[in-house]
């Protein structure tokens, strides 16, 4: 089996977070991660992962709640190459979504 994690940047105070497990081949367990820098901390913000056993996305609160959103039995290397894609596309989105729950 093959493990990697990588670390991009998506801005000076942003940045995603991809691991993933592989076996021959075929993605067989992932964490595609953004996070934001918010006051000194890497604070996670939506998360798309094989934990739990089975492929969902966690939106997280800032009083650490998270709203889980299954993504359905699919090919794993299509769901991981989806959320990376979603995280590229929409992290700003994600971010704002966030920074306004904390005003709340």
């Amino acid at each position: 089996m093959n493990k990697k994690t990588y670390i991009f940047m998506l801005s000076d105070s942003d940045r995603k977070r991809h691991e993933h497990l592989k076996d021959k081949g075929k993605i067989i367990e992932f964490v595609v991660q953004y996070e934001m820098l918010y006051k000194d901390k890497w604070i996670p913000v939506i998360r798309y992962d094989t934990t739990h056993g089975f492929v969902h996305k966690d939106l997280i609160n800032p009083d650490g709640g998270k709203e889980k959103i299954f993504m359905g039995e699919a090919n794993l290397n299509e769901v991981m190459n989806i959320a990376d894609k979603g995280i590229n596309e929409n992290w700003e989105k994600y971010k704002n979504r966030y920074l306004r729950w904390i005003k709340t």
